[in-house]
């Protein structure tokens, strides 16, 4: 992987407020101390200062969006799921959306630019029954999905631009706006439209599960042979208890 080339790549961190866990503030600097040889931005309310923020993490950049977009949930999937967002990061190839709630654990992000996707992100099931699943179901997970109709979730989430803003013109066109989790759209929507199947390249669940865990993690590490992924998110949700040896800040 480390003879790839250095992709041309942004790294962007979402931020509403100043405020953030000390298991946040150690998954930012792991991000920053993993991720530095690509730009890395925060993404933030016009209004918000945060002068104290990059005065820890000085080589940060920062982008503003306007302030409505940060109100809550709806707001920033709007954010996600508009072709401006991505019109301001177009001198990139890729974008790493990489949430305070997201860890890194290694630099594979030449590799993971190298497999052309357009999207991808940790294979989640909305069925609570797979939230997390002990390592010895890790088959019940594997048939979970394989079988069903997945998300690719976005909390940490690689997303090549031309390809993003090429679905969104298309859906755009044919369909009604969208107003739910903009992670749906870029997965879970595109497998069920079968107009829009050809418009983005998405990964398999047994790729993606190399690229980030989310729910069941210790099913899913059952699944990749005890390897962990590139990152993980929303660790501390679901099932801490099997992150707390892979992440020094939860123990």
């Amino acid at each position: 992987m480390s003879s790839l080339p250095v992709p041309s790549v942004a790294v962007l961190i979402p931020i509403y407020q100043n405020h953030f866990s000390e298991v946040e503030k150690a998954a930012l600097k792991q991000c920053f101390r993993t991720l530095d040889t690509y730009p890395i931005y925060f993404v933030k309310p016009q209004s918000l200062d945060i002068k104290i923020l990059l005065s820890e993490f000085p080589m940060a950049r920062t982008q503003a969006f306007a302030d409505d977009y940060f109100t809550g949930t709806d707001s920033y999937n709007k954010l996600m799921i508009s072709p401006g967002f991505y019109q301001q990061f177009d001198a990139f190839d890729y974008l790493l959306i990489c949430q305070p709630d997201a860890y890194v654990f290694r630099d594979e992000l030449p590799y993971w630019c190298a497999q052309g996707y357009d999207y991808l992100g940790a294979p989640t099931l909305h069925q609570e029954e797979f939230d997390a699943l002990p390592a010895h179901q890790h088959q019940d997970f594997a048939r979970a999905l394989a079988t069903h109709r997945l998300v690719f979730n976005g909390g940490l989430s690689l997303r090549r631009v031309k390809g993003i803003l090429r679905y969104l013109r298309i859906y755009n066109t044919l369909f009604p706006a969208w107003i739910g989790n903009e992670d749906m759209l870029f997965s879970r929507e595109a497998t069920r439209l079968r107009l829009l199947k050809p418009f983005i390249k998405l990964p398999s669940w047994e790729v993606a599960l190399r690229f980030s865990f989310e729910k069941s993690p210790a099913a899913s590490f059952e699944l990749t042979q005890h390897s962990l992924p590139f990152g993980c998110h929303a660790y501390e949700r679901y099932a801490p208890d099997f992150w707390h040896p892979f992440i020094p800040s939860l123990s």
